[in-house]
């Protein structure tokens, strides 16, 4: 087992996970629970993993997961097939192994300046979150998730037995509000559904729905902390493949990697374009 060492004198370790469980909660979407005591105890809300799938060269590029989980000595992962690494996962059977390299990445964080959580997600963004939740069971939860249509919904069910408040916008309307995931936040915001007072929001989705996020939340002063997603090769911050531009404290643009800077930032921190 080898150790990697971040910036922030963080072990990282290279390892071996034995899959323990798999079930297949939507078309396309696996939760897949995973054997490695190092990686379920000391993962952080917000880390990632990286995986490697095979041993061979094919595919070259491990896959960075987001930990959705974690109990006692199994974490758990939530991923959509989006290519041939992601089936090639979810082909795997339980008893089989997978390479790991983690924990990695910046953690969101967990500190007591608020009262509400109000976690805002698009798609597959509550696979980054729902460790947060775990995190933040004991504090008012308000949870936004946004989905195409009510067939790819994700981790409602998950938040409920967190306590959370939990509400759904699809953009077909065919489950909840209809719109946009940040339309819905919006309306909240303006009926007064939760109090921008001693509130903080968490978001993760794709970038527009980021920025749309932000814009909304600048509105009302409301602090936001948001996880990119990212295609990310190294997950060390080596091939400078998943760069991002943030506003140095000079005002200036500057770059930072979302491996390894992230891929949790302060929304005011970034250059959203």
């Amino acid at each position: 087992m080898r150790e990697l060492v971040n910036s922030e004198c963080v072990s990282k370790k290279v390892l071996s996970g034995k899959i323990v469980s798999k079930a297949q909660i939507i078309d396309g979407h696996f939760l897949m629970g995973v054997f490695c005591p190092y990686i379920a105890q000391n993962a952080k809300p917000g880390q990632f993993i990286l995986v490697r799938i095979s041993e061979s060269y094919d595919p070259l590029l491990s896959r960075p997961l987001a930990v959705y989980r974690s109990k006692g000595e199994i974490f758990e992962i939530l991923f959509k097939i989006v290519g041939k690494g992601t089936n090639m996962l979810a082909g795997k059977n339980v008893g089989e192994f997978i390479g790991i390299v983690g924990p990695l990445g910046r953690c969101f964080p967990i500190d007591d300046d608020f009262q509400s959580a109000l976690f805002v997600s698009g798609g597959m963004g509550i696979a980054a979150l729902m460790s947060l939740a775990e995190a933040f069971k004991e504090r008012h939860i308000v949870a936004l998730l946004g989905a195409s249509n009510s067939s790819k919904i994700l981790g409602d069910k998950d938040l409920v037995s967190l306590g959370a408040q939990v509400f759904i916008s699809t953009d077909d309307g065919s489950a909840g509000f209809k719109g946009k995931v940040s339309e819905l936040l919006n309306e909240f915001l303006l009926k007064g559904q939760i109090s921008p007072v001693n509130c903080k929001i968490f978001a993760c989705g794709p970038v527009p729905m980021l920025k749309a996020v932000y814009e909304i939340s600048s509105k009302y002063n409301i602090p936001t902390i948001v996880s990119l997603e990212e295609r990310m090769a190294c997950g060390v911050g080596a091939c400078m493949g998943c760069v991002c531009q943030v506003t140095s404290p000079k005002g200036e643009v500057a770059y930072k990697t979302v491996c390894v800077d992230g891929p949790v930032f302060d929304a005011r921190e970034l250059v959203w374009k």
